[in-house]
């Protein structure tokens, strides 16, 4: 458990486990903790090094008051400045819903590093064309949320989303195995489908009678998927 100083904001991330390094890159109004929380880390650490972190106005990192602290692209840049400063060249990573953004923007500038990548409840078109259905609107938050979350920092992260301009047009520049995930019943998975397709080489699983963030929370219906996926990538490595 560590903080990492960025242009004058400190941002936890955590390094746990053995073996090939992956990022777990965790979805909006969510932190590291949720990784813990949904079971994910128990498996995953068994035969991975886990690289969590918290965004910008998330968990325990900062809550700067400007927005560009906040987009897609430069919290992309905090990960890569983390696991440069542990000495991580390459990496798989595992991105839902929102982490699925920062996933396809790491390809932008990043490609080279990614070993593999899984994206869960996630496409790659711009939200200010293909509306978000989990954005902040203070009235609708939980009291946990308001509890445990900088309300603004919330605000600033959706508004930085919304600015995200998508990665359809990079996704071919992508040419390492993708695994892509979400439930049937999610409102994005049409276009889920549609990025899929735009991926060299993707298998997407559909998981019946589940939504958007259930997908995410029932982990028993896709942890065997991601298991076999991340070990057939090790052992390519390894040969």
């Amino acid at each position: 458990m560590s903080f990492f100083n960025y242009e004058n904001n400190n941002f936890y991330y955590e390094i746990i486990g053995n073996g090939p390094v992956l990022v777990l890159s965790h979805p909006y109004m969510s932190s590291s903790t949720h990784w813990h929380k949904s079971g994910w880390v128990d498996i995953l650490s068994k035969d991975n090094t886990l690289v969590m972190f918290d965004y910008t106005g998330h968990g325990k990192s900062s809550c700067p008051k400007e927005i560009d602290k906040y987009y897609i692209s430069y919290v992309s840049e905090i990960l890569i400045n983390i696991l440069n400063e542990n000495s991580i060249s390459k990496f798989s990573i595992f991105g839902f819903s929102m982490g699925g953004r920062i996933c396809y923007e790491l390809i932008r500038n990043h490609e080279d590093r990614i070993t593999s990548m899984i994206i869960g409840g996630m496409h790659s078109k711009p939200p200010y064309s293909h509306k978000k259905i989990i954005s902040y609107k203070e009235e609708n938050l939980s009291p946990i949320v308001k509890e445990k979350f900088d309300l603004n920092g919330l605000k600033l992260s959706n508004e930085a989303q919304d600015e995200w301009g998508g990665a359809e047009d990079i996704i071919k520049n992508y040419s390492n195995p993708c695994l892509m995930f979400a439930g049937l019943e999610d409102p994005y998975y049409n276009w889920i489908e549609s990025t899929a397709s735009k991926f060299n080489d993707c298998e997407l699983f559909g998981i019946e009678g589940i939504g958007h963030i259930g997908a995410f929370w029932r982990m028993n219906r896709i942890k065997e998927k991601i298991i076999y996926f991340l070990k057939m990538q090790n052992l390519e490595r390894v040969e």
